[in-house]
């Protein structure tokens, strides 16, 4: 009898040690899988805590800025891109990536549709822009409408750097904007370096001509100008023009260029459909007296597959500062052209450019 009871108490002891145990085992299971579920908790380039998830495979730009700092890190994570992209501009995009759709903008005055993002379901929402409390109320608005993480990062041009290594945090690519972010810090840091040496200069004036005439610009102290100032050149466009710094390419005269005099013009274009004015400015008799034609220091800027200057103002411009650097200054910012363009094209574009394609590239744009 007494070892019946004994061996009943055994029995419970066991049963209470494997209930126990499968206790523990479904706590720890659920801490799991609770752990799993939960978020990453991030503070953005804006102070702002986003809860991301654990893993990030499909990212939505708001803008060409987003779409083209996502191409340069991964293309994979692209639902689509921003924009039409125009055939010349394609050619110089990966295959896989020149006919991914066009989901529009969704900052504020754009054309995208937050119903539509929904649907799409992306894992984030990512938007680099100027760090303003319009833009963090805007960010902190989107989130709580599409129930989506936003990121907000910094588009300041002296920021890259830290741009590439908050968007690797974010997307779990440290290893990769790694390498890009050194080349951030080494062309601004060259600027930062050479400026010294053009203290006691007179300024390169230069202006930006745009539209099918060339008689459309950018004021002074636009960003869509930056670089001209950036790299110690003078923007000729007076500040207070019609238009403004906004809303962009304001309307001028031939008179005026011609009083402005630039000693360099830079010639965009960036419209579907819209052909380049460097033909025209450089056969118009009116244009003949302009010492920048005058003188064949009239370039094209680059636009394939993103603007090198203007539009958008990306991470797409750090080529153009070293090439508006040289125009200038060649004496200052040694510039070995065609390496340079195929380094950051391969680096940047995940592009080996043949040596044509980089002839159809950088047609107009170099010294004459």
């Amino acid at each position: 009898m007494k070892k019946l009871c004994l061996l009943r108490i055994a029995i419970v002891v066991i049963i209470l040690v494997i209930i126990t145990g499968c206790g523990k085992q479904n706590n720890l299971g659920s801490d799991t899988a609770v752990k799993a579920n939960s978020g990453r908790v991030i503070t953005d380039m804006a102070g702002r805590k986003v809860v991301l998830p654990q893993i990030i495979r499909k990212v939505y730009p708001v803008s060409p800025v987003e779409s083209i700092l996502l191409y340069t890190i991964d293309p994979e994570f692209l639902p689509g891109w921003s924009y039409h992209m125009g055939a010349d501009q394609a050619d110089y995009i990966l295959p896989a990536y020149r006919d991914l759709p066009v989901l529009g903008w969704i900052n504020r005055g754009s054309t995208g549709n937050v119903e539509e993002i929904m649907k799409m379901n992306p894992d984030i929402i990512l938007m680099v822009n100027d760090i303003t409390p319009a833009n963090k109320e805007y960010a902190d608005e989107l989130e709580k409408i599409t129930k989506i993480p936003v990121v907000l990062l910094d588009k300041e041009m002296t920021k890259m750097e830290q741009t590439y290594l908050a968007a690797g945090k974010v997307l779990g690519r440290e290893e990769r904007v790694t390498e890009l972010a050194a080349y951030c810090r080494e062309t601004i840091g060259m600027v930062a370096e050479k400026k010294a040496l053009l203290a006691n200069r007179k300024p390169v004036t230069v202006y930006y001509a745009e539209g099918r005439g060339g008689l459309e610009t950018e004021p002074r102290g636009s960003w869509h100008t930056e670089i001209i100032q950036f790299v110690g050149g003078e923007n000729v466009a007076d500040p207070d023009l019609p238009g403004g710094s906004n809303i962009g390419r304001s309307p001028v005269s031939l008179e005026q260029v011609i009083v402005w005099n630039p000693e360099v013009i830079l010639v965009g274009y960036f419209r579907d459909g819209e052909s380049s004015s460097f033909p025209a400015i450089m056969d118009d008799k009116g244009w003949q007296n302009i010492q920048a034609v005058g003188n064949r220091r009239v370039y094209e800027i680059p636009t394939g597959p993103f603007n090198w200057f203007d539009r958008p103002p990306g991470i797409n411009r750090l080529i153009g500062i070293r090439w508006v650097a040289n125009l200038l200054y060649p004496d200052v910012y040694p510039f070995d052209f065609r390496s340079e363009v195929k380094r950051f094209y391969a680096l940047f574009y995940h592009y080996q450019l043949s040596e044509q394609e980089l002839d159809k590239l950088v047609t107009g744009t170099q010294r004459k």
